[in-house]
């Protein structure tokens, strides 16, 4: 029995890609929008030049927002990282 191949209008094969790999993706894209909501508070922070000048306050919160901002850039970069790996694993899958 043949092998059939499903082809694309412009007749080039298809990549044969589980719904593991394409929920494993969005996985990793959920973990990157759940981020939204505290990179739009460091935003507000540092974006803020209307605020009274407590130097020990501002330290404080500084080194707060200093913290979540390491934290997220720590995540950000592993999730790239397992993204770019996936993606080139399924750019790589068999054409059915």
């Amino acid at each position: 029995m043949e092998k059939q191949s499903i082809k694309t209008k412009n007749n080039q094969p298809i990549k044969m890609v589980s719904h593991q790999e394409v929920y494993s993706l969005h996985d990793l894209l959920e973990q990157l929008n759940s981020w939204k909501s505290t990179l739009k508070l460091l935003n507000e922070f540092f974006s803020d030049q209307k605020r009274p000048v407590n130097k020990k306050k501002i330290a404080n919160e500084y080194h707060a927002c200093s913290q979540i901002f390491t934290t997220f850039h720590n995540d950000f970069s592993q999730t790239l990282q397992k993204m770019e790996s996936q993606i080139i694993i399924l750019r790589g899958k068999e054409k059915i």
